[in-house]
């Protein structure tokens, strides 16, 4: 699913939404693409430099000068503290990389609390960060996409992973659940001093979380105590082509992405030999044998390194470079003596970690109990990120360009990527995660599927509202992504709080047989029910449908104020539909969610639809739910938007009423007439209030006169 709108610079479209297309002599394909650089500069001091314009900048794509047609200076420390969102592209992605295999029972602890410890302390409100294991026997692992959920990254930090304490039903990883307690907003619990979990609040005993979490990282580490050096290079071999092929995979995510590794790391004398550590004792030996004669260089590859894992480092770094990915690590072991007693006094160094991040241009930080000083001074050079576009076009899916960037400005650095890939035709499944994850987290516009949303929330007894979500998804999108007579897709419908914290999600995957429901979907298309549960308060309810075989979405945001229903009540009108026009979908029930149905209007049920049909054979009405408000004391006017954008009022009228009954609950069926109204599409403000005075409501209602 990687997108066209990305093209592993990771970058935005233009503002139309869609690349254009232009056809080659040859005949191929060629996709034109605004590809956008993001640029941090900072001076010997590691200071972010302000002020730049799109004159101080030259940029060479393939040896070949780029115009900047498209310049922007984003400051993050701003966005921060005003808690915006910036740019995709412009926004810091970190990934904590727990390195189970060269972690021990002791420093699997000292790992946790480093992780959560940066969560807590060093993420802004404009950075995200993603949370991943790594071993040799089980390779690399997701446990949550990137995401500003605090709590999600919390429990993944606590649990590893382990399914004994981490479960997701969540195909995106933007949303966790967890054995320890449920909701994970009550499961994880941080002490905002120590940055540590509370047991108690967790419902778990800590000790017995933290002695399984002990038991599984020494279950991986055991295998580390063999001595055969050629078995553990090829172990490290492994683990430096496994970080490469995640490098490649976050190439698919917008912007500058920093992996934080916390590992004890390898022995660097397996790749690099030890003649890069300085001379030693062996050494000397070895030395003094040749010249006498009485020996020879029994293992060339321990004293001088092995080449073939040398040059995957190399790679490696090429890779990591490329996708604009910088490797950190922390050495989680903690201070180091010259020999470790625990390893038989062999020399214990952290020289395996500096290998694999300084290809990258990252840092080793050495003491996992005091992050703060050098995150901050990495943070700083970031504050002030400059995106460059320019349009570049190709026809071969992967092919990488190599970019060069010049700053006119003396005694500046700049860091940025060194070049991009054209977008990939055939995404792995990983990437196809991270993509659509970032387009749900980023709010990225994405229509070449229409749909249209309506989310309502309705009080439950004893329990948090239900707020059904009803998605409209346009037939003739669908069957342009047909394959043969199949139409396949996923549709994902996520609700985050002004936090950024998902508290509620639901997941369908659907398959029509073209055969049997072709005209009719090609009629109107398919309408999806589904009930999310969730507190009051401010929502952002999101959804993204994606066509597995035709890499084709539709993003759609709509907010949602979750009411006090104690207090005066009116919905967002909702407008309804005549049965038998749409193909229906009803998402699976959540266990312990027997909602009962709320569409219903004088004990008639009804289909709640997107826009207010108010003319043809059977006009459709508008539903006004009221809570603690009496219908008789309610005040109805409206003015309708015309297509040269004069207002015109119109007469509203009550069709029926009801209530409000025991539980203070009533509807108002609205009716609207459209005398010498042209067909076309139609914005209605609807104005709601009380008549005796103290409330007033306005709504505004597409509507379709036929």
């Amino acid at each position: 699913m990687r997108k066209p709108f990305v093209v592993a610079i990771c970058l935005l479209l233009a503002t139309s939404g869609a690349p254009s297309f232009a056809q080659s002599r040859s005949g191929a394909s060629i996709q034109v693409t605004l590809v956008e650089v993001p640029v941090n500069v900072y001076d010997r001091a590691g200071n972010a430099i302000r002020g730049l314009t799109a004159a101080d900048f030259e940029l060479t794509d393939e040896g070949k000068k780029r115009e900047i047609t498209h310049f922007e200076e984003i400051d993050l420390a701003k966005v921060a503290a005003e808690k915006g969102t910036p740019s995709p592209a412009a926004r810091r992605n970190f990934m904590l990389l727990f390195d189970l295999s060269n972690s021990t029972p002791t420093t699997i602890g000292r790992s946790r609390e480093a992780a959560l410890g940066f969560v807590k302390d060093e993420l802004t409100q404009a950075d995200v960060a993603a949370v991943a294991t790594y071993t040799v026997e089980n390779g690399f692992k997701l446990l949550t996409n990137f995401t500003a959920d605090r709590n999600a990254l919390s429990a993944a930090i606590m649990t590893l992973g382990n399914p004994k304490f981490f479960k997701t039903a969540d195909p995106l990883l933007l949303a966790a659940t967890s054995s320890l307690g449920g909701d994970m907003s009550a499961a994880i619990v941080l002490d905002q001093r120590t940055g540590k979990m509370d047991a108690e609040e967790a419902g778990t005993g800590g000790g017995s979380h933290d002695a399984d979490m002990a038991q599984t990282a020494g279950q991986l580490n055991a295998v580390n105590s063999r001595t055969d050096d050629e078995y553990r290079r090829g172990r490290v071999n492994a683990q430096i082509k496994t970080f490469a092929n995640i490098g490649r995979i976050l190439d698919s995510v917008s912007g500058r992405k920093q992996i934080i590794l916390l590992s004890e790391g390898f022995d660097a004398r397996l790749v690099q030999g030890r003649e890069a550590a300085g001379t030693n004792t062996q050494t000397q030996q070895e030395n003094d044998d040749a010249i006498s004669g009485s020996g020879n260089f029994a293992n060339m590859e321990d004293r001088f390194g092995n080449t073939a894992s040398t040059n995957a480092v190399s790679t490696m770094g090429e890779v990591l470079k490329r996708s604009d990915v910088v490797l950190h690590a922390i050495d989680i072991k903690g201070l180091r003596g010259d020999s470790d007693a625990a390893a038989g006094n062999k020399r214990s160094s952290n020289e395996g970690l500096y290998l694999l991040t300084r290809p990258t241009g990252g840092e080793v930080f050495k003491n996992a109990n005091d992050l703060s000083s050098s995150f901050q001074a990495l943070l700083k050079q970031q504050e002030v990120v400059y995106l460059l576009g320019f349009q570049a076009s190709g026809n071969t899916p992967g092919k990488f360009h190599n970019l060069k960037l010049k700053v006119r400005t003396p005694g500046s650095k700049a860091s940025y990527r060194t070049g991009y890939y054209e977008p990939n035709a055939n995404p792995s499944g990983l990437e196809t995660t991270l993509t659509a994850g970032e387009i749900i987290l980023n709010d990225v516009g994405m229509d070449s599927i229409k749909t249209n949303v309506i989310a309502a929330p309705f009080p439950v007894k004893g329990q948090s509202p239900q707020v059904p979500v009803v998605v409209e998804i346009d037939g003739k999108s669908l069957m342009a992504g047909a394959k043969g007579q199949a139409v396949n897709g996923d549709l994902f419908v996520y609700a985050f709080d002004r936090d950024n914290n998902v508290k509620d999600f639901l997941f369908q995957r659907f398959g029509l047989d073209l055969t049997k429901v072709g005209p009719a979907l090609e009629k109107s298309g398919l309408k999806y029910y589904g009930t999310l549960s969730l507190p009051p308060g401010d929502y952002a309810i999101k959804t993204l449908v994606h066509m597995q075989d035709a890499s084709l979405d539709g993003f759609k945001r709509v907010n949602l104020t979750v009411p006090d229903f104690s207090q005066p009540t009116v919905l967002t009108p909702i407008a309804t539909e005549q049965p038998g026009v749409w193909l229906m979908m009803r998402g699976a029930s959540k266990p312990g969610r027997n909602y009962d149905y709320p569409f219903f209007m004088a004990s008639e049920s009804f289909i709640p639809a997107y826009a207010w049909q108010v003319s043809g054979a059977a006009p459709q009405h508008l539903a006004l739910f009221l809570y603690n408000v009496d219908p008789k004391d309610l005040a109805v006017t409206g003015k309708l938007k015309m297509a040269d954008g004069t207002m015109r009022d119109v007469n509203v009228s009550v069709v029926k009423s009801t209530g409000p009954d025991a539980a203070k609950a009533a509807q108002v069926m609205l009716g609207l007439k459209t005398d010498g109204l042209a067909a076309g599409r139609y914005a209605l403000d609807l104005s709601v209030q009380a008549k005796s005075g103290g409330w007033s409501k306005a709504f505004t209602i597409p509507v379709y006169v036929q």
